[in-house]
Formats: C-alpha cells, sequence, structure tokens
C-alpha cells in the first residue's frame, strides 16, 4: 500500500501536517509542518535519503508551529503500539499480530491495519470522520485501559497520547544496520466508524472528566519558573524511603524492566536540570542502551509522567509510598530553587512612574541569607527540611532595599525597589518605624502595589535587609531640596526623579519635599507639549515667550554670580494671558497648577517653595495680593538665596535651612510691585534693581475658544521637556557655561548694563542662553533672534526706570522734615543772632513748638538745623533707608552735615541737657523768603 493511501485513511484532511525526523548522531530532531500530505510525503522522503527515522503525527494541528496538545485540531485514527524482540513483551511480530487478533476478537474491535515499524507493530483503526481531541481522549483512555485489562502489552504512554508520532510507513529503522524496512501488512483501507469503535471500547469515567490542571496565575507562573528539579535529589530522598519508589526500582533494575518504564523513568530524568547526566544513569544497563539511543528516547518523551502512569506501568510500585496522593508526578520531589546568577541579576526595565524615562538597566544585589532570588525573578527562604533544604516563596516579585535613609527630621527609613512585570520599576521610601508593624507596612506597602493577605514574611525579609545594611553600610542623607546636586551638575533633582545624563534614579521624599513631590509629575506627550508651545510663537506674544523661557534658564542661574532675580508680569486687566503664561512656564517641569503658588498662599510659604525648588523656576500667581511690606521684604530678601533663619517647632534648635537657592522667579499681579512698595518706602531703588517689571499689554490673539482651548492642553500635557533638556545641559555643561558667557556678554553691550545691573543681566543671559537650548533639542521653534531684539530694547526700558529711581540724599532730609514738620522747634538763635555761654537764662519765644514730641530744632535766623538722631534713624528704618549711607551722603553735599553737641531746649523753658544731634547748615539747602502770592 502506497504512503498517500495510508496517510489519507488515518490522518484528517483538515489543518497542518507534521513530520518529524530523527537521526542517531543528532541531538536535535527535525520538526516541520505541511499544509498538503503530498509536501510532507515528499520531505519525509528526503529525511530518510538523509539517513533519518522518519515519523509522522496523528494529529493535524490549527497552526503550523507547533506539535503541542493544545495546537491539535482533528484526529482520524486509534492506535496501539506493540514493541517485539529480545527482553521485550513480545518476542517476535507474529506474536504480536496473535495477542491482537485475540484482543479483538475478546472486545469486539474491528480488525485494524497493521504496519511492520522495523521492529515492533503498530495497528491502526482509521476512522471514517475526522474528530476532535476532547472527544477522542476519553475513548483512547478507555482503549489503554482495555489493554491493560486484557492483558496486551502496548505502549501505555502512546495510545492516548495526542501528539503521538509514529513511524512513516515506506520509509527505513535505522535502528539496525541494515535499516529495516517499514511497511503496512494490509493489502487495502480498512475504515471504520467512530460509533462503532466507540460501542466496543466505551469510555474511561476518569478520562472523559480527564486531568485539566487550573491554569496558574502569572503571579504563580513567575515563582514556579526559578524553580527546577534535580534527579540527583530524587534519588538521595528516594535512598532514605521519603522519595520515590518507582523511580528506585527503576534505577536498580535497569536489565530487567520493561521499555516502558524505562522510557517512564526516561520522563522524569529528561525534565530535571541535571538531565544530561540522569538520562543515562538510569539506561546505561538497559539491554538496549545506547547513549544516542537514550537521547532520542527521551527527547521523544512529552513530559514528566505521573504517578498514575507509574502505577499502571508497573502495579504495586507505589505501595507503601510516603507520596502516595500528596504529590502527582515524582518529578516534584527533585524540586529546588535555581538560585539567581549574576548575569541574572542584571535587567533591563523602565521606571514604572516616570512616563519620559527609557529602560535603564538595574543590577539586583545578592539577598541577605537565607533569602535567595529564583533565576527568573521572585524572593524565596532557604530553610533546613528534615532531608533537604527548602525554599519558601515570599514573594513573586523581584523586591529589595536599595539603600538606608536619614531624614534630620523624620529619623532613618529605608528605600525599597519594586520590580512589577508589566508597570516596570517602581522605588519608594518607607520610615523604619513602619517596618516594624504589620498594620503600618501594610499601609505603606499596599498602595506602591505590594499587595498580600499575609505580610509577615515580606515584613521580616525586609527587616533583615535593614540588618544587613547597617552592618555594611552607611545610611544616606535624605535631599531635601530639589535642583542640581553637585557643582559639577551630574545630576538634578526634580520630584521623585533624580535625572542623570544617561538615566533617571528615584529621588526618595524627604519630610521637606514629601508633600510637593506629586506636583513634579508627567502627562500627556513630548509631542503633545511642543505642539501646545507652538500657539506662542506669534506676533506680540513676545513677552510670553520669554517668561517662558525663563523656566529653562533658572537651571542655568547656578552659573552666575546672582542667587536670584525675579521678572513680575502686571497689568491692572484680566484676560491678557498672565496666569496662561505662568501655567505654561510651571508646566515645563509638572503640573501648573501645583508647581505654582497662587493668590491665598503667604509669602512664607513661597520663600519655602523657593528653598525646596532651588534651581527650578519659582511661578507665584497674583503675588500683588500681599501688603506692601510683605512685598518689600520678599523682593530683598528672595534675591539672597535663603530664608531667614527660624527655630524649629518641636525642639529649642534651629530650623534646617538648606543650600542657597539659584533660580529665577516668575510673578504675575494686577499692579506694579514697584507701585505697591512705594506707597511706605521713600527710594525702593534697592528693590527695583532685583525684580525687572514687564507690564502685559493685548496681543493680536485667536477667539477665546481658541484661548480656553489652550488653557485646558496646558493643564493636561506637562512635565515632559525638563528631563531631555537637562540631560543636554549635564552632557554638554562646559559648552552651556561657554554659550551662557557669550550670550551675557551680547546682551549686556546691546543693552548698556553694567556692574550695578547684575540681577536683570543674569535674568536675560540665562533666559535667552535656555531657549537657544530649547531650540537646538526641537523642544521649541521659536526665532530667537527676532525675540532678542525684543529684549533688548525692553531691557533698555526699564533700565532707565530703575535709574530714575534715584533719589538725592537733600529730597529724602526734605521728606523727613515734611513729613514731621509740626514735630520741628522753630526759634531764633539768640536777640543779636549770636550764640553766647551767658545767654543761658535769656528765653526766646519760638515761632512754633513740637506739637507731639521734638523731633529737630531749626534755628532760622543762623539757618542751623539740628536733628535728634533716634526719630530720624526710625523714620529711615521705616522707609528701609540706610542712615548711614544717607549722612555719608549729605555730608558730601551742600548741608555739609556733621554730628555735634546741643542742648535742643536752649532759650525756651524746656531744661534738656546736651546731646549729639545731626547739624544740617541750611545755608545753600532752605530758602526762608515768602513767596508772594
Amino acid at each position: 500500500m502506497d504512503t498517500l493511501a495510508f496517510l489519507r485513511a488515518v490522518l484528517a484532511e483538515e489543518g497542518f501536517y507534521c513530520i518529524v525526523g530523527l537521526k542517531k548522531d543528532s541531538n536535535k530532531p527535525v520538526q516541520k509542518f505541511f499544509p498538503t500530505l503530498d509536501a510532507a510525503i515528499e520531505v519525509a522522503k528526503q529525511l530518510q535519503a538523509n539517513g533519518f527515522d522518519s515519523y509522522y503525527a496523528l494529529a493535524t494541528f490549527v497552526e503550523g508551529t507547533s506539535r503541542k496538545t493544545t495546537n491539535a485540531k482533528l484526529l482520524k485514527a486509534f492506535w496501539l503500539d506493540l514493541d517485539c524482540g529480545a527482553g521485550k513483551d513480545y518476542l517476535t511480530q507474529p506474536e504480536a499480530i496473535q495477542a491482537l487478533k485475540t484482543f479483538c476478537k475478546a472486545t469486539g474491535l474491528p480488525r485494524p491495519m497493521v504496519v511492520n515499524s522495523g521492529r515492533g507493530i503498530h495497528a491502526y483503526w482509521a476512522l471514517e470522520e475526522g474528530i476532535t481531541a476532547d472527544v477522542w481522549l476519553p475513548v483512547a483512555q478507555a482503549l489503554k485501559e482495555l489493554c491493560v485489562k486484557h492483558n496486551i502489552h502496548a505502549d501505555p504512554s502512546c495510545t492516548a497520547d495526542v501528539a503521538r508520532v509514529l513511524r512513516v510507513p515506506n520509509t527505513l529503522n535505522f535502528k539496525d544496520n541494515p535499516p529495516n524496512p517499514v511497511e503496512v501488512l494490509n493489502s487495502a483501507i480498512i475504515m471504520t466508524s467512530f460509533a462503532l469503535f466507540k460501542g466496543a471500547v466505551g469510555t474511561a469515567p476518569t478520562a472523559v472528566k480527564g486531568y485539566a490542571p487550573r491554569e496558574m496565575d502569572e503571579a504563580t507562573q513567575l515563582l514556579m519558573g526559578s524553580y527546577v528539579s534535580k534527579f540527583k535529589r530524587i534519588l538521595l530522598k528516594t535512598s532514605t524511603g521519603v522519595g520515590c519508589q518507582q523511580l528506585g526500582y527503576i534505577a536498580l533494575n535497569q536489565t530487567t524492566i520493561d521499555e516502558p518504564l524505562w522510557r517512564a523513568g526516561l520522563s522524569i530524568a529528561n525534565y530535571c536540570a541535571d538531565r544530561t547526566k540522569a538520562i543515562h544513569l538510569i539506561s546505561k544497563g538497559h539491554a538496549d542502551y545506547t547513549p544516542e539511543d537514550t537521547e532520542r528516547k527521551a527527547a521523544l518523551t512529552k513530559g514528566p509522567y505521573t504517578c498514575e502512569t507509574f502505577g499502571k506501568l508497573n502495579p504495586g510500585g507505589c505501595e507503601g509510598c510516603p507520596n502516595k496522593g500528596v504529590i502527582r508526578s515524582p518529578i516534584t520531589l527533585g524540586r529546588e530553587v535555581e538560585e539567581a546568577s549574576d548575569e541574572d541579576n542584571v535587567v533591563q526595565a523602565k521606571p514604572a512612574d516616570i512616563p519620559t524615562a527609557s529602560a535603564q538597566t538595574y543590577t539586583i544585589p545578592k539577598y541577605p541569607a537565607p533569602y535567595l532570588r529564583g533565576k527568573n525573578g521572585g524572593v524565596f527562604k532557604r530553610v533546613r527540611g528534615e532531608d533537604a533544604d527548602i525554599e519558601i516563596p515570599i514573594y513573586h516579585n523581584d523586591i529589595y532595599v536599595v539603600r538606608r535613609l536619614v531624614d534630620p527630621e523624620l529619623g532613618e527609613a529605608v528605600l525599597i525597589r519594586l520590580h512589577l512585570p508589566k508597570d516596570g520599576v517602581r522605588e519608594f521610601t518607607v520610615p523604619l518605624v513602619a517596618v516594624t508593624s504589620k498594620e503600618e507596612f501594610r499601609k505603606h506597602m499596599a498602595p506602591k502595589g505590594v499587595a498580600m493577605a499575609k505580610i509577615d514574611e515580606l515584613m521580616y525579609y525586609i527587616i533583615d535587609w535593614v540588618t544587613h545594611l547597617q552592618m555594611n553600610a552607611t545610611a544616606d542623607i535624605a535631599r531635601r531640596q530639589f535642583g542640581w546636586t553637585d557643582e559639577n551638575f551630574t545630576g538634578f533633582i526634580v520630584g521623585d526623579k533624580e535625572i542623570r545624563a544617561d538615566r533617571i534614579n528615584f529621588n526618595p521624599p524627604s519630610r521637606s519635599t514629601a508633600a510637593i513631590i506629586p506636583y513634579f509629575t508627567a502627562r500627556g506627550t513630548l509631542d503633545e507639549w511642543k505642539k501646545t508651545m507652538e500657539f506662542f510663537d506669534r506676533p506680540g506674544m513676545e513677552i510670553h515667550r520669554f517668561a517662558i523661557g525663563l523656566s529653562f534658564g533658572s537651571p542655568l542661574m547656578a552659573f552666575t554670580a546672582v542667587n536670584a532675580s525675579m521678572v513680575h508680569l502686571w497689568s491692572p486687566s484680566s484676560g491678557l494671558g498672565k496666569t496662561t503664561v505662568l501655567l505654561a512656564a510651571a508646566g515645563v517641569w509638572g503640573n501648573p497648577e501645583e508647581v505654582m503658588t497662587n493668590e491665598n498662599d503667604t509669602i512664607n510659604t513661597r520663600m519655602n517653595r523657593a528653598e525646596v525648588y532651588k534651581d527650578i523656576i519659582l511661578p507665584m500667581d497674583e503675588l500683588t495680593n500681599a501688603t506692601a511690606k510683605e512685598l518689600s521684604d520678599m523682593v530683598y530678601a528672595y534675591p539672597a538665596g535663603h530664608q531667614r533663619n527660624r527655630m524649629s517647632r518641636n525642639s529649642n534648635v534651629e530650623r534646617f535651612r538648606g543650600d542657597a537657592w539659584h533660580q529665577l522667579g516668575l510673578s504675575t499681579g494686577n499692579k506694579s510691585i514697584m507701585d505697591v512698595i512705594a506707597a511706605v518706602k521713600a527710594m525702593p531703588k534697592g528693590e527695583a534693581a532685583r525684580v525687572l517689571e514687564l507690564q502685559v499689554t493685548a496681543a493680536d490673539l485667536p477667539n477665546k475658544t481658541v484661548t480656553d482651548e489652550l488653557s485646558l492642553r496646558l493643564k493636561r500635557v506637562y512635565g515632559t521637556a525638563h528631563v531631555p533638556y537637562l540631560q543636554y545641559v549635564m552632557r554638554n555643561v562646559e559648552a552651556t557655561r561657554k554659550l551662557w558667557k557669550e550670550t551675557q556678554i551680547k546682551l549686556d553691550t546691546a543693552i548698556g548694563f553694567r556692574a550695578p545691573d547684575r540681577f536683570p543681566s543674569a535674568t536675560a543671559s540665562t533666559c535667552v542662553t535656555g531657549l537657544i537650548i530649547a531650540k537646538r533639542l526641537g523642544l521649541i521653534n521659536w526665532d530667537i533672534p527676532s525675540l532678542v531684539r525684543w529684549l533688548i530694547p525692553t531691557m533698555r526700558t526699564t533700565k532707565d526706570v530703575v535709574d530714575a529711581l534715584d533719589i538725592p540724599p537733600e529730597a529724602i532730609l526734605n521728606n523727613f522734615l515734611a513729613e514731621n514738620y509740626n514735630n520741628i522747634l522753630r526759634i531764633k538763635s539768640t536777640d543779636d543772632g549770636r550764640q553766647r555761654p551767658s545767654d543761658t537764662e535769656v528765653l526766646v519765644i519760638p515761632d512754633s513748638t513740637p506739637r507731639i514730641s521734638l523731633v529737630a530744632r531749626y534755628e532760622y535766623d543762623i539757618k542751623q538745623l539740628y536733628i535728634l538722631p533716634k526719630p530720624f534713624k526710625e523714620w529711615c528704618g521705616k522707609s528701609h533707608i540706610n542712615i548711614t549711607s544717607l549722612i555719608a551722603e549729605l555730608k558730601k553735599g551742600r548741608t555739609r552735615a556733621r554730628m555735634a553737641p546741643k542742648r535742643m531746649g536752649r532759650g525756651t523753658r524746656m531744661n534738656l541737657p546736651s546731646v549729639q544731634v545731626i547739624q544740617i547748615d541750611c545755608t545753600e539747602f532752605m530758602d526762608d523768603t515768602p513767596t508772594e502770592l
């Protein structure tokens, strides 16, 4: 009978056909799939021509990729494999054929087709139609049990194997030399109906249900992936009476056991980690042993046999086994965790909570004993069992302590790193006080994705990590500020990110940053943010582009000699985009509504934010809602780069102050800061030099719908631009410094900045440099030269305004006299205009006397003014005027001021002693000549 006719009889017409080739000198079988039988037979012939034993699969398959049972499509035959030869169940093929005839007669089964496999016999009952595996399997199981019942020695592993392969008829069996032919012994095709065959065989009650192992969840799969079985471990347990009696019997009786039982032993050894030695260890005593044949037989096993199969192959062999009913397969007795190697501990993953970050390399440290990491991850604890060490699973994901942290206010904490299979790597801190309390520990772990019903063992594991680190490493200080990590610009802290030139690390929160860290998150994509920035690239919005540029310029303030400088955008009208541009600037770093402060925040809050942000822009909305004094205090203190000293809340020590900040502040308001301050200060130039004020005017904007959409986009897309920007600066520190210096020199020359103009100079140069870099990176696509052309005259104008605030010292003195006019004693010196010691008792009628208190005495006849220092100092202090500098200027001018003793009540009834006063010569300063109306 030709091959095609036979295979058409036993194989279904639908699905892919599979051909397998095995060769003595090759450990790797050849397996191929074909859509037609003709193509499959042709390859089987080619394999034979190349010395391969050719096999075909009895099932057809849904996809031409796998011979797994789950991929099987249809089956169209039932079969038996009867081994023949010396030491086999049947000595000769005729003996096997006779046993087959007796079996069919006793069971009522129809006559099968028989194939001479070269040594043994293959019996086939070809069906008239193909059936699915779930229909076929219960009947095949019943056939298998029927064979046992009627004592026909068919290979039990073959009879009910959906994915079984048997030899292709009309090929050669190369086990012998010369090879034996494989041929069909029937002269005609014999077909039977499935109903007839099933009626004769029946179904196995246990087989109908089958063994359907529960689908493992991914967490269990991860844990199981770290387990391996060692055959040596099984044999050691067996030698002490707690292993597998069947495997012990196979190992000790290699010369006498039949092939099915030998194959069962191979099915266990082949799937152990030490298979290379194990399969030969239990095979070399067998009569048919050859290394090559053993390798082939082991490779053909489809998985470790179950205890049930061992019991059927060797009835009674499991009696008295301590593991009976406890395990499903002997292979589990050899199970142990394969510990991860150094290479396994180097993994690639993305930071879980940083959408813009790329994958980076993590080196997982060796866990402290008795804990270990499995080869495929997970935490296990190795404990001593009665007969061998046992590895207890603690947690299915990789989790470990990276380092200890000390917060000056919160105390000690630990930084924990968690590897999540889908989300990436997440890092977070847990206070040490929470590590020793189950409930507190659970409260800190659950929000980070660690969900466990029993968390005790994981808590003990973390405690052991803490102990391990305390013995081997010092604790790190938790960072209390964002911005540059060192003077070499190698790292920059933004929220929970420590940005490096080539990676992003986790930055754990400290007491001062914990509440603010969530503000510095990312939302949307970088491309979406770039598209949003295109809105500002239009005429009339130069001031908006400049303000956004301050956000990029702020980190570059560390290059300058100035700690901080402010830009204030103001206009009495609303709807001009002041708050919108503030959102855009803040959105470079995170959630703009959270990053910026608003009108309800106090000056202390804003100063505290400045300290924490350090090198990140400080956006402040509606700043001029503060009082004039608060504004004046802030404008003076903010550029200094640090807060005033304060005592800690709960202890008698000074509050911790961080490093000086180097940043740009951007504020908005409906009034000029200088106008507010001028209401209480006589000379606001000191503040004006520190604040660049720009009045926002109406720009040619699109309709309200477009601007409303812009505001929404700014609140939905943010926090994506600073990472590439900062990494560029870190990779090009010197080039960036050089670019900033060149930019500053050009701008200073064009605007006319001098040494006193250090604040606006730093503001302009860092802003423009930041914008140049942002454009190089493609973050913006604005015309920088046109912005500079707008900036130069704008800065010149603000400089002229500041210069015009210089008030002559005599004008300040005049202001003091005007405010205290009713408290000045106006009197002649003497009757003849000369002062003599003998005139002490002479009374002089004054022109006017003080109403509340005496602050000055003016002798108008000789034009000399005497000012008491104390009230003058108080007035200067209230007006934020440096009195020492003022008196020095008065001495140089026409007032010829000097300190001199004077009896302020001379000539009156005020008997006051002589005191040191400020004497002013008013000869050229005052004109007492009355003016005619």
